[in-house]
């Protein structure tokens, strides 16, 4: 999509959002939806989107695939995401139900419930998978044992699609870690979800990596853009693919355009993200992925980063009582 009609489209979709929604969700959820809705080229309607989790809401069964244990008045970015997911996918009833029997193959591997299992499920194949994810898990635990722990259950799915030497995975994310904190990064959860997207490259640890990702931090910092730590992983997807300079201005110029939007007035961080994530998708779309030649994998890394990033500390009850 050419950026224009990107931009065009983005604002289109959040207007329209803020008419359906009102002043009930924060940007904080609208600004989620508007790009999800944007990304996939889709025209956010309200109406049709009610009438479409109606739809959802009557196939749930007994037990539900996404309760979560929270104050049902407060519906997350991440709830709605999920709902999103669905309303927008070709066969959402058949999609729920996969979701519904991937919870549970990740129950079944020893994985504890919760919202982060929910973005898990997205992700998994089968139950095999399932058990690889929980057996890279446990590894990441010896490495980090007070870091490792829900939040890294995605990235365990993420990086265990194919069959992996469980052991050397787990360690060559701790050199990462040790070798991005010499080099000034702060340590943390971010931090730790960054050095398993660079682990996507190869198991084994790869230097030249840190070197990659110390460049693009110092290439926004030339440029008098702030990187926090919300911005991590995203820094670690632009290492994989060896983005330069230019594509970093490329960035920052279109973050600046999205900046002028009323949408991200108080959101300039989230500015920065939406354009890293459509510079991101241009390179997809391109083949311009460098030596990362899984572009399938790769689409999947920043969908699950951009999954996560919106993770909020409200959750709903129950997504498909939304709209009942």
């Amino acid at each position: 999509m050419e950026k224009s009609s990107f931009i065009q489209l983005l604002s289109q979709n959040y207007e329209r959002m803020e008419l359906f929604f009102g002043t009930n969700e924060t940007s904080n959820i609208r600004i989620p939806l508007a790009n999800q809705f944007t990304f996939s080229r889709e025209t956010f309607n309200g109406s049709k989107f009610e009438d479409s989790v109606k739809k959802i809401h009557k196939q749930k069964p007994k037990k539900k695939l996404l309760d979560i244990l929270s104050p049902s008045n407060n519906i997350s970015a991440l709830t709605y995401r999920i709902l999103v997911h669905l309303v927008l996918h070709p066969e959402p009833e058949q999609e729920l139900k996969r979701l519904i029997s991937n919870e549970k193959l990740l129950i079944k591997a020893g994985f504890k419930n919760s919202a982060y299992q929910n973005i898990a499920a997205l992700f998994l194949t089968d139950e095999d998978h399932a058990f690889r994810a929980k057996k890279l898990h446990t590894e990441m635990k010896k490495h980090h044992y007070f870091l490792t722990g829900k939040d890294d259950i995605p990235y365990a799915v993420l990086l265990t699609n194919q069959s992996s030497n469980y052991g050397t995975l787990a360690e060559t994310m701790r050199q990462y870690y040790d070798g991005l904190q010499k080099e000034g990064f702060k340590i943390g959860d971010s931090l730790q979800a960054m050095t398993q997207l660079l682990a996507l490259y190869q198991e084994e640890f790869q230097p030249t990596l840190i070197e990659y990702t110390v460049a693009i931090k110092q290439s926004f910092t030339n440029k008098k853009v702030k990187v926090g730590k919300k911005f991590y992983p995203y820094l670690a997807l632009l290492a994989l693919v060896a983005a330069t300079s230019e594509v970093v201005d490329e960035i920052i110029e279109l973050s600046q355009e999205l900046k002028s939007l009323s949408m991200f007035a108080r959101e300039e961080e989230y500015a920065l993200i939406t354009a890293t994530h459509y510079i991101l998708h241009s390179l997809i779309e391109n083949n311009q992925l460098a030596d990362f030649n899984d572009s399938l994998l790769f689409m999947q890394a920043v969908d699950m980063s951009n999954f996560i990033n919106d993770m909020t500390f409200f959750l709903a009850l129950d997504i498909l009582d939304i709209f009942i």
